[in-house]
C-alpha cells in the first residue's frame, strides 16, 4: 500500500523511517544540478577536514565519478543520461570496496581508507536520487553511517536520523585528524633516525679503524721518538671526533616516541554518540531491508 507522498505504508517499519524515507523525498523533489554540487562540496568539505589529501590520482577519479553525476542531471537524452549513470555508479562501488581491498597491504592508511569508502557511499546515495529511488539513497546513506558513524552523521541528511549526531561526528574526525597527523610525523621522525643511524655507522667503519691505526704508529714510533708516543692518543680521539662529517659520540640509541597528545583518546560520551548512530542506521537499514 502507498500513502500519498509514495511512500510505502508497511506494519513494523521504523517511524524514523518513514520520516527520514519523506525527507530524501522531498531532497529529490527539488534536487538538480546546482545541488548536486553543493552537496559535492559539502562532501568534499566533510573529507577534508580528515586533514590528508587523498592519492592524486584517486582524487581524479574521485572529480571524474561527481562529474559523471552531474553529467547525468543536465541531459536531455535518456541514453546519454544512463551511460553517465552508469559510469558513476561503477566508481562509487570501487571505492566503497577500496578498505576492504587494501587493509592487507603494507603502509594502509586506515583514515584514508574510510575517507574513500565514505565518499562512495555518499555517492552511490546521489546516484539513487537522481534515478528516482529514494528509498534506495536512504539504505545507502545508513550503510556508510553503519560503518563510518562520524562522517555519516556529516555527510547526509540531519532529519534521517533520530538525534542530531553532527557535533560529535566533527569533534570525532578532527582529533582523529590530529592523531594522523602525529602518526604521520612519527613515521618520518623514525626514519629519519634509521638513516642517522646507518649513515653513522657508515662513517665509523671507516673511521675507527683509521683512528686504531694511527694510535698504533703514534706509538710504534715513540719507540724513536718519545714525545710521539704521546700523542698517540690525541691523533686518534681527533680522528674520531673531527674527521668526516660525523663524531664518535653523535649517536643516538634512543628512538622517537609517538606522542598522541591530550587528544590520543575521544571522550566516552562521543564514542557512545558514534555507537548510537551506527546502531541506529543498521536497525534502519535492516528495517528498509525488510520493507522492499
Amino acid at each position: 500500500m502507498s500513502g500519498p507522498d509514495g511512500i510505502r505504508t508497511l506494519i513494523g517499519v521504523d517511524p524514523i523511517v518513514t520520516v527520514a524515507l519523506k525527507a530524501v523525498i522531498a531532497i529529490k523533489a527539488h534536487y538538480d544540478a546546482k545541488q548536486l554540487r553543493d552537496q559535492i562540496k559539502g562532501i568534499e568539505s566533510t573529507v577534508n577536514a580528515l586533514g590528508r589529501r587523498i592519492d592524486e590520482v584517486l582524487t581524479v577519479d574521485v572529480k571524474a565519478a561527481f562529474g559523471h553525476l552531474e553529467t547525468a542531471s543536465l541531459a536531455t537524452s535518456d541514453r546519454l543520461r544512463h551511460t553517465e549513470l552508469m559510469l558513476a555508479r561503477g566508481s562509487f562501488m570501487r571505492m566503497t570496496e577500496r578498505p576492504t581491498e587494501s587493509l592487507s597491504r603494507p603502509g594502509h592508511n586506515e583514515l584514508s581508507a574510510q575517507r574513500v569508502a565514505a565518499i562512495g557511499h555518499a555517492g552511490n546515495y546521489n546516484y539513487f536520487l537522481l534515478n528516482d529511488e529514494p528509498r534506495l539513497a536512504l539504505l545507502e546513506a545508513y550503510r556508510c553511517t553503519e560503518r563510518f558513524p562520524a562522517l555519516g552523521v556529516q555527510l547526509f541528511p540531519v532529519e534521517i536520523f533520530s538525534r542530531d549526531y553532527r557535533a560529535a561526528g566533527r569533534a570525532m574526525v578532527a582529533r582523529e585528524a590530529g592523531r594522523d597527523r602525529r602518526r604521520a610525523g612519527h613515521r618520518e621522525a623514525l626514519a629519519q633516525h634509521e638513516t642517522s643511524r646507518a649513515e653513522y655507522y657508515r662513517e665509523m667503519a671507516w673511521k675507527v679503524p683509521l683512528a686504531g691505526a694511527v694510535f698504533l704508529g703514534f706509538l710504534a714510533a715513540g719507540a724513536v721518538a718519545p714525545p710521539l708516543a704521546g700523542q698517540a692518543g690525541v691523533r686518534a680521539a681527533g680522528i674520531l671526533a673531527g674527521t668526516g662529517n660525523r663524531s664518535i659520540t653523535d649517536i643516538s640509541l634512543r628512538k622517537p616516541q609517538l606522542d598522541l597528545g591530550a587528544d590520543a583518546s575521544d571522550p566516552p560520551e562521543e564514542v557512545e554518540l558514534m555507537r548510537q548512530a551506527s546502531a541506529e542506521s543498521a536497525r534502519h537499514r535492516l528495517s528498509l531491508g525488510a520493507s522492499a
